[in-house]
């Protein structure tokens, strides 16, 4: 068991956590060129750019979760089906999405506090990004399916293909071109082009072809699929609206050196998430088959070996991530200011590190079993947390309180989280 949990958890965590180092290094370029406009547009027009990412991932997992189910019950037509439907809802949305968001993104990007240079900014890095938001979609979506034929190994060269290519995309196109934002959102896009890539060439295979009578759209498995996706798109997605609120109140409370701030800290906090995330997808496809099988020794052995990884992770990061916050600043390019406003606040932000380790893997646990009502509740129960104490801690506290609203939340999960496990 160990030497099969192994071969899906690690390739797994080794994607994500390129990703996380991707996304970090993404913002040391676009700050080191640009300074906090920089920082700052890219954290206004993330939670948008986070919807492609998000759908794809959503769609793939509840896909992922479905296929796994019903193999591990017998029932391979249904298995077969599952992963064709995903097929076309991947394409359908992808498109749905990339038009509206090419034809609203402005006004939402004004809705999300950006004006005057912060809006053109923004605006430039999300129409780059656009132009490849199918590709996002398709690559984010497949990896997670690619995994539930035991291609984790596979799964994590194509994801590592596509971070690797976009640190050094990154470098030339901002760095030596001076491309600025632009070349930021180019260099992500033709990094995902190279991770779709791969997935094409795994499903091209005769092994893994997909036929069309099994992409041809069934109401009961889609519902099926769009039903367990609610929550993994939310585990993705939710974060980014984290962020619009965020903004906004840092803004308001601190000026834009605090929402340059937030955004160094949001890179670093997405890099734990990132790599807590892998350790609950790699997860996914042996608890899903336990359940489907009815094998709960096995599940149980594999949940136990989940949130050991995940906690000792969370911790260690939280750890490192106060070591060598003085540094980190540095790194960014970001103001004497913001600076002294990231120092000041890493140790609630490591506490968020710290609790993401349960968190986390215990959302991806509750929807990997179909347990779908906690994982909701513990998903979107979040962004509900976050709203209100967004707006009230602030109240009493000034900047203060919208430094420790996301460690408030974490905690209150946390606690949430055990009851559900207990």
């Amino acid at each position: 068991m160990k030497k099969q949990y192994a071969g899906y958890i690690f390739p797994s965590m080794l994607s994500f956590l390129l990703t996380g180092i991707y996304s970090i290094v993404d913002g040391i370029f676009v700050g080191r060129a640009m300074g906090d406009p920089g920082l700052a547009a890219i954290n206004i027009a993330w939670p948008l750019v986070a919807l492609i990412i998000s759908l794809g991932t959503g769609i793939g997992m509840g896909a992922a979760v479905n296929v796994s189910l019903n193999a591990g019950a017998g029932h391979k037509e249904k298995a077969a089906k599952a992963e064709g439907n995903a097929f076309f809802l991947l394409l359908f949305c992808a498109l749905f999405l990339v038009l509206a968001l090419f034809l609203l993104g402005t006004p939402l990007l004004k809705l999300l506090g950006a004006k005057g240079e912060l809006l053109s900014l923004a605006a430039t890095y999300l129409n780059y990004i656009l132009l490849g938001g199918v590709v996002q979609v398709l690559a984010s979506g497949l990896i997670p399916l690619m995994r539930n034929h035991g291609a984790s190994f596979y799964a994590m060269c194509a994801m590592a293909s596509g971070c690797i290519s976009n640190i050094l995309l990154d470098y030339y196109f901002v760095m030596v071109l001076d491309l600025k934002l632009q070349g930021a959102a180019l260099a992500t896009v033709l990094g995902q082009v190279l991770t779709l890539i791969f997935c094409i060439a795994f499903y091209s295979r005769k092994e893994n072809r997909i036929s069309f009578s099994d992409m041809r759209p069934c109401k009961e498995i889609i519902g099926s699929i769009l039903r367990v996706a609610v929550s993994p798109f939310g585990l993705t997605y939710l974060p980014s609206v984290t962020i619009i609120f965020m903004n906004l109140q840092a803004l308001k409370y601190g000026g834009s050196e605090a929402v340059s701030a937030y955004a160094v800290l949001a890179y670093i906090i997405s890099f734990m998430e990132l790599l807590v995330q892998g350790i609950g997808d790699g997860s996914q496809p042996l608890f899903s088959l336990s359940q489907g099988k009815g094998d709960q020794k096995a599940l149980k052995t594999y949940m136990r070996w989940t949130f050991s990884l995940g906690i000792s992770f969370g911790v260690a990061g939280a750890v490192l991530f106060l070591l060598v916050r003085d540094l980190i600043p540095v790194f960014y390019g970001t103001s004497p200011q913001a600076a002294a406003y990231i120092i000041y606040a890493a140790p609630p932000f490591a506490l968020i590190m710290a609790l993401y380790g349960l968190t986390k893997p215990a959302v991806s646990y509750f929807y990997a079993t179909h347990k779908i009502i906690r994982s909701g509740l513990l998903v979107y129960g979040e962004i509900l947390l976050t709203l209100v104490l967004i707006y009230v801690l602030p109240l009493f506290m000034g900047l203060n309180g919208v430094w420790y609203t996301i460690p408030c939340v974490q905690v209150i999960l946390g606690i949430c989280s055990l009851i559900f496990l207990l």
